[in-house]
């Protein structure tokens, strides 16, 4: 498979485990019960999240004039909006880009379209994974957040480490290659 549509590939498998695990919970799991004990504080608890990250801007509408705005809507085409850049973003610029950082996009783009598709079909996104140690008791979340904040980890990782970029070259890069007789832009001197 090219280098190019292989985190396409890994976003689309990830968004089909979240739409089937959220199905599976939906199904199976009394809304607002913790239902399943999992270990090491994990349980699956069926809630569900009209709003962003941490249940922000739950149940919040805006009334513009006549028109009634409903923030789920709103976040639903935002995370549309993210997909379809990201999808571009690595048709385009991913052979050039680490593993890292490609493997970092690719886990937002799972995120982004995973709770995309509960947002604008359902109304509301679909959480099961709760953790809780103690007093400690972190806000229940799905397949699509986890893949969201694991990709963004990923991605300040890859700011950070220094990674061997993709072999692949551009293609005006190949074409001067294979002219020795001109002189290398001024930003290749010396390399």
């Amino acid at each position: 498979m090219p280098r190019r549509w292989t985190p396409l590939a890994t976003a689309a498998g990830l968004v089909v485990v979240d739409q089937l695990t959220k199905a599976w919970v939906a199904a199976n799991v009394p809304l607002g019960v913790r239902d399943v004990t999992l270990g090491l504080g994990f349980h699956l608890t069926h809630t569900r999240n009209t709003g962003a990250a941490f249940g922000l801007l739950r149940d919040l509408n805006w009334v513009v004039g006549p028109v009634l705005i409903d923030a789920t809507v709103v976040l639903g085409l935002l995370n549309l909006v993210v997909s379809v850049a990201l999808v571009a973003y690595l048709l385009v610029r991913g052979p050039y880009l680490s593993s890292l950082t490609r493997g970092a996009a690719a886990l937002i783009l799972a995120g982004a379209f995973g709770n995309m598709l509960d947002r604008l079909r359902l109304g509301y996104v679909v959480d099961f994974i709760d953790f809780q140690v103690g007093w400690f008791d972190f806000a229940v979340f799905n397949v699509a957040d986890a893949c969201i904040v694991i990709g963004a980890a990923l991605l300040v990782l890859s700011g950070l480490v220094r990674e061997p970029r993709a072999s692949a070259k551009r293609p005006d890069d190949q074409a001067s290659a294979n002219r020795p007789d001109e002189a290398p832009p001024p930003d290749q001197v010396g390399r």
